[in-house]
């Protein structure tokens, strides 16, 4: 085991990572036998730019999954479907591939097009193009800032970022670079911290009280970086919650996280602001 290994682990942390990935699928399962919902949507032309979608409302609560760039897919990023729906909005879990197939430069890409994809075609499942939410963990809260950080991405309403690494210029030396091939140089590239303010209106920026060091650093750093910046942002570290289970929070009304999400939805639906 390499010395940074870990801290970029977060089922060190955790408390029972295999069953809260289980209960990814079983939510998301239930959800996709239960809601209308349309399948593996194409949004681009690589096989992994697909998304599941969820109509429910003019708003949309759009979901990017993580697993270290290298795991998991949209079929496990559904959990939150149910819950999105029963407040009324659209929800869209969001694939793009993974390493080593696919590069962190494409992924953020595919982020990118996604959020393009949808201002531009979301119409066609009475989405709003001006009401669009993200939501992402871990990988995908990585993803989403570092899409929102490109000129052409269209600007979001709120981002509710869990568990994220926003400073990836440790991972070139840890287990995680194994898949990723990633080089220094394109460490920092692809680093939030390193790139402007999103295009946000408001940022949800959470992580559980169990999470490694590292991740709980890295939540610290981009808090400080969005508030440099003026972005106006919630920072939240959820008690008993872990890197795993925070996830299934989202959007359930039960929860503090939840009910926090709900919240953010609500209050960041007056006019848009200018990028």
């Amino acid at each position: 085991m390499r010395e940074l290994d870990p801290g970029y682990s977060p089922s060190s942390a955790a408390r029972d990572p295999d069953g809260s990935l289980r209960r990814y699928r079983a939510r998301g399962d239930a959800a996709r036998a239960r809601l209308d919902v349309d399948e593996a949507v194409p949004y681009g032309t690589d096989p992994g730019e697909r998304c599941h979608v969820f109509p429910g409302g003019p708003s949309a609560l759009v979901f990017v999954h993580g697993g270290h760039w290298q795991e998991s897919g949209i079929d496990d990023a559904c959990f939150a479907a149910s819950d999105a729906v029963a407040g009324g909005y659209t929800f869209v879990a969001v694939g793009y591939g993974l390493a080593p197939a696919r590069t962190l430069p494409e992924m953020i890409t595919s982020v990118a097009r996604a959020l393009s994809w949808l201002a531009e075609s979301g119409a066609r499942y009475g989405i709003d193009p001006e009401r669009l939410h993200v939501a992402g963990s871990s990988a995908g809260a990585h993803l989403l800032a570092a899409a929102l950080a490109i000129g052409d991405t269209p600007r979001v309403r709120g981002a509710c970022l869990l568990s994220g690494l926003y400073d990836l210029t440790e991972i070139p030396r840890t287990y995680v670079n194994d898949a990723l091939g990633l080089t220094p140089a394109l460490a920092r590239e692809c680093s939030p911290l390193r790139m402007p303010a999103p295009a946000c209106d408001s940022v949800l920026l959470a992580a559980g009280q169990h999470e490694t060091p590292t991740y709980l650093r890295q939540h610290e750093r981009y808090l400080a970086h969005l508030s440099a910046h003026e972005v106006p942002v919630t920072g939240r570290i959820v008690p008993g919650r872990d890197h795993f289970d925070l996830p299934l929070d989202l959007a359930d009304p039960s929860t503090s996280l939840g009910r926090a999400c709900l919240e953010q939805l609500r209050t960041t639906e007056g006019p848009v602001t200018s990028r």
